[in-house]
């Protein structure tokens, strides 16, 4: 049985106004920047604690933020990671273990002090903002 030509072209011009399939969606995008970002230079002053227990009794730190994500040092615990809030407040805590952390906050002139404690030792953090 035959089908009438002008049936066939209905069906391709149906075909032709149908809406494109949906975008794929790719990876997620990266966080705005927060005001904090930059690089930040400092000292962690040993407040606690013995040389034998925790080493120097000072040394230089640096901790970079970009996105609102911090990577920074910790004294004695290598290298540290976190995510500044809105208000400032930032949690670094040690890549290799979790649970040694040191909670501050990153001031409106933008200067991070936080406290580091371990079992044996603490020390006080102070970062400055570079620039």
């Amino acid at each position: 049985m035959m089908r009438p030509l002008g049936f066939s072209l209905l069906l391709l011009a149906a075909c032709a106004d149908a809406p494109p399939p949906p975008a794929v969606v790719g990876s997620v995008p990266p966080p705005p920047p927060s005001r904090f970002d930059g690089t930040y230079r400092g000292m962690a002053t040993r407040s606690f604690g013995t040389a034998n227990d925790c080493g120097r009794p000072s040394g230089q730190l640096y901790m970079i933020l970009a996105q609102g994500r911090a990577t920074g040092s910790l004294p004695a615990s290598g290298e540290a990671r976190g995510v500044v809030s809105s208000d400032g407040s930032l949690t670094l805590r040690a890549t290799l273990d979790a649970t040694q952390r040191a909670t501050g906050r990153i001031s409106d002139s933008f200067e991070f002090t936080a406290r580091f404690q371990t079992r044996n030792c603490a020390w006080d953090i102070r970062l400055n903002r570079e620039g």
